[in-house]
């Protein structure tokens, strides 16, 4: 550690009088000087239990700077204290000092702050700390401060990280007259790694799309980024109408692997949607069953296209078939990622794909904007009280 500037009485109290007011305020909520609280240091030679009614008076902290000599020497701890009090005897408060008292510097970050404490001996893993900014005494902080607070700069993290999720799925639509696109996105966490993409890649072609990342958290998230950022570079430098369906969700493939480790690969499904040609093509790469329905002859059939292809990621594509039908009628699709399928109830057991096709056929045929909220209502019935592990979207369109 740098050597500390020491201050004595009224020069501590000139030092610290302006930020007795909003210490919190003035510095970053990532920083350890958010969490500081002014505590005025006392002189060494105040008695135990002079300090002990000190302590009783403010019910907002459990320890008492000290100063010595030489400037603010350490922390009495008031269990410390209450253990050696004694009738008959009344230290100074300078031989009770916490030997391991140690100090934080009001700038530094409160993640790496916390690696500090963390190191202490167990015993004293939650006794106060000294704060000090710029080598002076600026207050005591505690670990319960610093923790609340480290949890509080995660949760809003966390929000504005979902809120940018959020963000990018809805700010593309393919809504158009013949064609209607609903989701429903469940995170399990409040980041993850499903994604979706629906957009107009030229006047007559439309693409659907959804995305299952590999892994959980923030990892997988970061991952959804880098498809959203495909989509729209391709659309900004005007580029994204050249592409045939293959030779796109080739290309992708390709940027995945060269953006990713060898360890994460990302399921995905296209579904292309060609007015001009009138007809559908998908392409399953290593997601879940997509299923087709429409109408032919007055009546309702039914396609499953199941995974064809090796998930993003994990090796290049060479003329990368799709599962093409013609635009029969009135047609349906749906689509779910594996959240769905795996989700489970409070006695362990899955929902799995058969418990969907029940749910789903006599169904598939309805508006998907009512079979969606019925979904919704299925799941959590099923699920009960039991945690959420894995995302849970589905994407339903109509096609006309």
């Amino acid at each position: 550690m740098e050597p500390l500037e020491f201050l004595h009485g009224t020069e501590i109290s000139d030092y610290v009088g302006a930020r007795l007011k909003g210490l919190s305020d003035s510095h970053s909520i990532l920083t350890v000087g958010h969490i500081t609280k002014f505590v005025e240091p006392i002189n060494g030679t105040v008695g135990l239990a002079d300090a002990l009614e000190m302590l009783s008076a403010r019910q907002d902290i459990n320890s008492l700077p000290v100063e010595g000599d030489r400037g603010v020497a350490g922390l009495v701890h008031k269990r410390d204290l209450a253990k050696k009090k004694s009738a008959f005897s009344n230290p100074p408060v300078e031989k009770l000092l916490d030997a391991s008292s140690f100090y934080l510097d009001a700038e530094e970050n409160c993640e790496k702050a916390m690696e500090t404490v963390l190191a202490r001996e167990p015993e004293r893993l939650y006794d106060d700390f000294m704060i000090y900014k710029r080598g002076r005494y600026f207050g005591v902080g505690t670990f319960v401060d610093l923790s609340r607070n480290i949890a509080l700069i995660r949760a809003t993290e966390l929000a504005h990280a979902r809120q940018m999720q959020e963000f990018l799925i809805g700010r593309n639509s393919a809504d158009r007259p013949g064609l209607a696109v609903k989701t429903y996105v469940r995170m399990a966490h409040e980041i993850g790694g499903d994604y979706l993409q629906c957009m107009e890649l030229s006047p007559t072609l439309s693409l659907l799309s959804s995305f299952d990342v590999s892994g959980k958290g923030t990892a997988a998230a970061l991952l959804t980024s880098t498809v959203s950022s495909f989509f729209s570079t391709l659309k900004v430098n005007g580029s994204l109408g050249s592409f045939a369906p293959a030779a796109l969700v080739s290309l992708l493939n390709s940027v995945v692997m060269d953006q990713t480790p060898e360890e994460m690969f990302i399921a995905a499904v296209f579904i292309f949607v060609d007015r001009g040609k009138r007809e559908i093509s998908l392409f399953n790469c290593g997601y879940s069953p997509a299923y087709l329905f429409f109408t032919d002859q007055g009546k309702v059939r039914g396609k499953i296209i199941n995974p064809n292809l090796w998930p993003l990621g994990i090796k290049e594509f060479v003329d990368p078939k799709s599962y093409t039908v013609p635009w029969a009628g009135t047609s349906r699709i749906f689509v779910h990622s594996d959240g769905l399928t795996d989700a489970c109830n409070e006695r362990g057991e899955r929902y799995d794909e058969e418990r969907f096709r029940k749910f789903l056929y006599p169904r598939c045929m309805k508006l998907v904007d009512g079979l969606l909220a019925e979904l919704d209502n299925e799941i959590r019935e099923f699920s009960g009280n039991a945690p959420q592990v894995d995302d849970i979207t589905v994407m339903a369109a109509e096609i006309s």
